[in-house]
């Protein structure tokens, strides 16, 4: 059986009107941790885990959205946590729909995160686009900033 032609390959390409990707930098590995990184944040907020949802940042870290704006991971703790204090006990954040764009300031994540009560009958609490802006560094990939629009 033939195998699907790989589109970075022009090789593979005798018809012009195919539109090439262009070069794709991050491994496999390294987009799945960032969806991996994307995912423990949520976690995180769901848990009400200040201390591990900030260190998902970098130092200098920040946060935007309705609520106003923190960075650095002291005002990061702090703004989550009175954030989460509004929410319903229980609330689960939930990421859906991560994509990765590679940018020259690094890889971009757009996703919708959705707030809902747990149970039979959820209640949904919120929904709102997400685009996060990641970097490596020597503990792994961090979020350096994380718009809430």
């Amino acid at each position: 059986m033939d195998s699907w032609p790989d589109p970075r390959r022009d090789d593979q390409h005798e018809d012009e009107s195919v539109v090439e990707v262009g070069e794709l930098t991050l491994s496999t590995e390294d987009s799945l941790a960032i969806l991996q990184l994307v995912n423990q944040a949520e976690d995180c907020a769901s848990a009400r885990d200040v201390e591990g949802y900030v260190e998902l940042f970098t130092e200098d870290g920040v946060i935007i959205g309705a609520m106003g704006s923190a960075t650095g991971r002291t005002e990061l703790a702090a703004a989550v946590a009175a954030a989460w204090f509004e929410e319903p006990s229980g609330a689960l954040h939930l990421t859906l729909n991560p994509t990765i764009e590679e940018t020259e300031d690094g890889p971009i994540v757009d996703s919708v995160m959705l707030i809902m009560t747990p149970g039979h009958s959820p209640r949904m609490i919120s929904a709102s686009q997400v685009r996060q802006t990641v970097r490596w560094t020597p503990e792994g990939w961090r979020i350096t900033t994380r718009e809430i629009l």
